[in-house]
C-alpha cells in the first residue's frame, strides 16, 4: 500500500527500538468511501443471514 501511494511511512529513531507510523495520504483518503461502501454491505449480509457468507474460491 505504501508503494502504491496509500499510505505514508514514517520511521523515528535509528537503531532499535524503532518506532514506525503509517498514515493514510491524500490518495489513500479517497479510498474511504470504498471501504465504508463494503463495510456497508457486509454488514447487511450478515443482518439478512444471520452469518457470514465463506467463499469458497478462499478456503
Amino acid at each position: 500500500m505504501e508503494k502504491d501511494g496509500l499510505v505514508s511511512r514514517k520511521v523515528y529513531g535509528k537503531k532499535p527500538p524503532i518506532k514506525v507510523v503509517y498514515s493514510l495520504t491524500h490518495f489513500g483518503k479517497t479510498f474511504i468511501p470504498v471501504l465504508d461502501t463494503i463495510t456497508t454491505w457486509g454488514n447487511q449480509i450478515v443482518s439478512e443471514k444471520g452469518e457470514f457468507v465463506k467463499n469458497p474460491l478462499l478456503i
